[in-house]
């Protein structure tokens, strides 16, 4: 999507002339006056004295000197203690949100120093890009005419107070791995007959030309000269044909090569075994994995990370008909295992399986899978975390702490052995889901175990913060929240 957002790293005076001054501080702290007697920042730094306002996180207060154009917005972070990378990203889109209200065109953004002491000042930099350019992202298809006074680019000034390059450094990341995120839910946000996997691959193609990937589609004819089973079979029903995008990012020197593989399916109504009609619309959002690759492919072409990254997106779309798959039916996966359908709506997995399987020809040193893939998820963690199943607790751990630092937060799962008992079937080597009451999630995430062989391999379970996922100001609420990719760049990255 166009950047609807400039950001410029200046000085903290320069910052402070812009058509709106925002300043973040935590509590207790008073920010320089600078502009002298009568102006805002007077005023705010005698009202903070007096305590007639107390900057606690999220709150905000407009002030406005005796200039016509003296506008100052406090925007507290909370105990300067407690002030992290996650506050300031709310913080930045707060502040950002009141900015678009008085349909100002530039906005000076400083942090009272105080606020620095807990935080380096790279990941500031990062973070408050972060929130400024997630905060800004809108959806693609909205119905709204935007106000012709409101639209247009914002400038947005963030003042340095101290060390200005590596403040600078992280500004530009943040940028990277959120034009990134909103890449994932522009395409996310499109309806299905807007994104078909013919027009994803086509997405996904012009993307990867633009950044210098590599990219192959794999078409209806590739996956059956490939004997892809699982992504055949779920295709049946449909009129739109399957595809197997392939994208690859390799620099000269690298040591680890991971493989990225993400869920795209671009419609999915069950199949035979019908979803209710109640949200179906909602099953646009069934590519989110897919998506996320895509956009996690993006952030690594331009972060270029020494680390060699396959990124690997099957996708089709899962609909009833009279050549559709049906229940009970039994098909044979790339793999060379069998599969009993017991319920035509647990199509992800098998799509997935053929790509998984893929993913092994590279030998990657990890395969890390996101999918939409299971309701009982969304039961188990709600709208705040993805769930991460494992083989290997090193990745695991890894994991975890990229999603530590970005805040895109994933909490580990068991992937216990007596999982595969319940997927067992009479007539093929498994089942695609649970004969009884088996936990859903575990289940499918053992499912996909089965088709990554040796490999270090992770899943995340993605259906619960994909979207929908609660409002943290610059993400969440409605529509696609482009969850995993800023996780998967910090991780990739970790690597290097």
């Amino acid at each position: 999507m166009k950047p609807n957002m400039k950001i410029q790293v200046t000085g903290a005076a320069e910052a402070a002339r812009a058509a709106l001054h925002i300043v973040l501080l935590p509590e207790g702290a008073t920010p320089a006056i600078g502009n002298g007697k009568g102006s805002a920042l007077e005023l705010a730094a005698r009202l903070l004295r007096r305590k007639e306002w107390k900057a606690e996180f999220r709150s905000d207060l407009l002030l406005y000197g005796q200039e016509a154009q003296d506008r100052l917005l406090l925007v507290g972070l909370g105990p300067a203690k407690e002030v992290d990378a996650e506050k300031l990203r709310r913080a930045a889109a707060v502040g950002l949100a009141r900015a678009r209200k008085l349909k100002v065109k530039t906005v000076g953004l400083s942090l009272e120093g105080a606020a620095l002491k807990s935080i380096k000042p790279a990941e500031a930099g990062c973070a408050l890009a972060e929130g400024l350019l997630l905060g800004s992202y809108k959806t693609p298809t909205s119905a709204k005419k935007p106000d012709e006074k409101s639209a247009g680019m914002l400038t947005v000034r963030l003042g340095a107070s101290r060390q200005k390059e590596a403040f600078a450094a992280g500004v530009e990341r943040g940028r990277i791995v959120a034009e990134a995120t909103n890449l994932t839910r522009e395409l996310a946000d499109l309806p299905g007959n807007q994104l078909t996997p013919t027009i994803l691959a086509q997405k996904a193609a012009r993307m990867a030309k633009a950044e210098g990937l590599k990219c192959r589609i794999y078409r209806k004819k590739d996956l059956e000269r490939m004997k892809m089973g699982g992504i055949l079979e779920v295709a049946k029903g449909g009129v739109e044909p399957p595809v197997l995008i392939e994208m690859i990012y390799q620099p000269r020197r690298f040591k680890k090569t991971v493989c990225l593989v993400g869920k795209g399916l671009t419609f999915d109504s069950g199949g035979i075994s019908l979803k209710p009609s109640n949200k179906m619309g909602d099953m646009k959002y069934d590519m989110c994995g897919g998506g996320a690759v895509i956009g996690a492919m993006c952030a690594v072409a331009r972060l270029k990370p020494s680390v060699k990254v396959i990124g690997l997106v099957p996708s089709s779309d899962n609909m009833p008909s009279g050549t559709a798959q049906k229940p009970g039916d039994v098909l044979k996966t790339a793999s060379g295992l069998t599969v009993e359908v017991l319920n035509t709506d647990a199509e992800g997995r098998l799509i997935l399986s053929d790509a998984l399987h893929h993913a092994t020809g590279f030998e990657p040193d990890h395969i890390i899978d996101l999918a939409t893939l299971t309701g009982a998820c969304v039961v188990a963690l709600g709208h705040d975390a993805c769930g991460l199943f494992s083989n290997d607790e090193k990745l695991s751990k890894r994991l975890q702490e990229a999603a530590e630092v970005t805040a895109d937060r994933a909490w580990p799962m068991p992937l216990f052995p007596e999982y595969q008992e319940d997927l067992k079937s009479p007539v093929a080597d498994l089942a695609n889901i649970s004969g009884g009451q088996g936990p859903g999630a575990g289940t499918a995430a053992w499912f996909l175990s089965r088709f990554v062989g040796e490999c270090s391999w992770a899943h995340l379970d993605i259906a619960g913060v994909a979207y929908g996922q609660r409002n943290r100001d610059y993400i969440g609420g409605k529509g696609a929240t482009g969850a995993g990719v800023r996780l998967l760049a910090q991780f990739i990255e970790s690597l290097s």
